[in-house]
């Protein structure tokens, strides 16, 4: 399993976007693994990346802090019938 990780500087109450690139077609998709209470999940959608189909897309994320602090996410890339994400993306998110 491959995992990535990355740091966001953001404002409390401030909106903010987590794009991860995805291949929905072979049935992956991202879900958020591990979100702490502070960190509310406002939306979420897709943007098609490729002109063909079943071609690569990102998955946007967005989210609202609600308090300053540190938070970790985490991100899982599975398809929904297996246990095991194929990949993980963690996020530190540094609120002020």
């Amino acid at each position: 399993m491959v995992e990535e990780s990355s740091v966001r500087n953001v404002t409390s109450g401030e909106k903010f976007t987590i794009d991860l690139e995805a291949v929905p077609g072979g049935g992956y998709v991202w879900s958020i693994a591990q979100n702490p209470n502070d960190l509310e999940l406002i939306g979420q959608g897709v943007l098609s990346i490729s002109k063909e189909i079943g071609g690569n897309s990102i998955k946007r994320f967005t989210l609202s802090a609600h308090r300053p602090g540190i938070f970790s996410l985490v991100f899982e890339l599975k398809r929904s019938w297996e246990k095991q994400p194929v990949k993980t993306a963690e996020f530190t998110i540094h609120v002020s």
